[in-house]
């Protein structure tokens, strides 16, 4: 299965399921189910290989690795991750969340092997599991993407300052709130909404509060810019993204030794 965003982009465009095979079937979660979510996806996230250096974690699979360190508290805390050792429980949670409620899904105790309607997660099949839920539902992260710790640490630190420049604080629920308000939705409606979609909608409406408050002060006179205003409905892809944080490795070591 073609596993890039174009080739899903069909999937995701009106937040179909995708069918990985006869087997599984990966829903996009919704808000609803939001607070689990930021939870579960932990699962997914872990920059295992930029972490744990050590070359026999190096050597496993991602899938391996959460199951070798399911219950591991002294790997957790040699490494400071005190979730760690629930990482593996947080995949279980999050396959049930959005392979469906009829889906059957079983994993042994003993070996931590994990089935899905009768289909073996492999460590292949998971890697491909894992590329789809992380565009399906938006997240942000690359697992190719800075496998120097150190790197790791100065990006996180660079997100953290970023985030601490920004005036205005706003939490989940006021991101809700807000777009009740703007799209006159209501909360059913909301909760009914793909996380996906939820965040495509925050940054279109914020694009075209931000675009007629620039076009009305170039209309008044009062105001000019030295490039044409772009459009509010041209993409909110990768131009969304932090624009300080848009570099690779080599640049921001660059930033750091300099």
């Amino acid at each position: 299965m073609n596993l890039h965003l174009q080739a899903l982009q069909p999937f995701l465009l009106f937040d179909k399921a995708i069918p990985y095979n006869e087997a599984i079937t990966l829903h996009p979660v919704r808000m609803k189910d939001y607070l689990s979510f930021q939870q579960f996806q932990l699962a997914l996230t872990l920059r295992k290989d930029s972490i744990f250096r050590k070359k026999e974690y190096v050597k496993m699979g991602y899938l391996a690795f959460l199951q070798y360190a399911c219950r591991n508290t002294s790997l957790a805390m040699e490494y400071d991750l005190p979730l760690l050792p629930f990482y593996y429980d947080f995949l279980i949670g999050l396959l049930q969340l959005v392979c469906g409620e009829e889906t059957k899904i079983r994993y042994s105790p003993q070996t931590l092997a994990i089935t899905v309607n009768g289909f073996a997660l492999t460590e292949r099949v998971f890697d491909d599991i894992r590329k789809i839920l992380l565009l399906q539902n938006d997240i942000d992260f690359d697992p190719e993407e800075f496998k120097n710790i150190d790197t790791v640490h100065a990006l996180e630190k660079a997100r953290e300052f970023e985030a601490k420049k920004k005036q205005e604080q706003a939490e989940i629920e006021d991101y809700i709130d807000s777009l009740a308000v703007g799209l006159g939705l209501r909360a059913d409606e909301i909760a009914d909404l793909t996380i996906r979609k939820f965040w495509r909608y925050v940054k279109r409406m914020n694009r075209h509060e931000e675009y007629l408050a620039c076009r009305f002060g170039q209309m008044s006179g009062f105001v000019t810019f030295k490039e044409p205003l772009s459009s509010w409905m041209t993409s909110i892809g990768l131009l969304d993204r932090e624009e300080a944080l848009k570099t690779d490795e080599g640049e921001l070591r660059g930033k750091i030794n300099g």
